[in-house]
């Protein structure tokens, strides 16, 4: 399948409810080898690369419930990319809401106490705080994931689109925010006028914070 073909068919829509299994496992499988996971957890067995999907498919339910943007882009009836996109403002979810998912999930995944590299989070998560600087208020790209087999075919440019036109739709808005532990994903956000706008070290991790501000209309 050329690049040119995908970005005619591919579709984004709303991530309906029932493919959240789905897309965790979509998103594990694309993010296995990406800069925080190979950083913070062990994913060498079947067993823990099981637990990493059941760990995106608590976190979504969490967006869901959050009412965060879940987005789904679809060839015919595959799922080839998911996109995550928090809003500037959050309406507090009331607690019963989330302590659903995470009850429901918390069996499968108490194991994973066991893969984390516990000695490197401190460190990452103090370099995955957003810039003081960045102008207020903001969208938070969370993730952005394309299938393996979809890669490289215009799939995460037509999410970039879909998101890109929602969000700057809000004169309220002042861009998007994202980071990422990988660097050659700068070179491709910067295709789409992101901008490194502060780099921090986690131990081991560069954690690369980018900014795209909304067009002036």
């Amino acid at each position: 399948m050329t690049a040119e073909i995908t970005r005619k068919t591919v579709q984004v829509q709303a991530l309906p409810a029932e493919n959240l299994g789905s897309a965790a496992a979509l998103i594990a499988e694309s993010f296995r080898e990406e800069g925080f996971a190979r950083n913070l957890l062990d994913l060498s067995t079947p067993a823990r690369q099981k637990r990493f999907t059941h760990t995106w498919e608590l976190l979504l339910s969490l967006g869901q419930v959050s009412r965060w943007q879940l987005l789904a882009a679809t060839l015919g009836e595959k799922l080839a990319g998911n996109a995550i996109v928090k809003p500037p403002t959050e309406k507090p979810v009331p607690w019963y809401k989330l302590a659903g998912p995470i009850v429901r999930h918390a069996p499968r995944l108490l194991k994973l106490i066991g893969d984390v590299r516990w000695r490197r989070l401190r460190g990452v998560i103090r370099a995955m705080k957003p810039p003081a600087a960045l102008p207020t208020p903001y969208y938070t790209l969370n993730i952005l994931a394309v299938a393996p087999d979809y890669q490289g075919q215009g799939v995460g440019r037509r999410l970039l689109e879909h998101i890109h036109a929602r969000c700057d739709q809000d004169e309220q808005a002042a861009g998007i925010y994202l980071y990422t532990g990988d660097e050659t994903n700068t070179h491709i956000y910067q295709r789409f006028g992101y901008e490194v706008v502060e780099t921090k070290q986690g131990g081991l991790l560069t954690v690369w914070h980018m900014f795209r501000p909304r067009p002036k209309s």
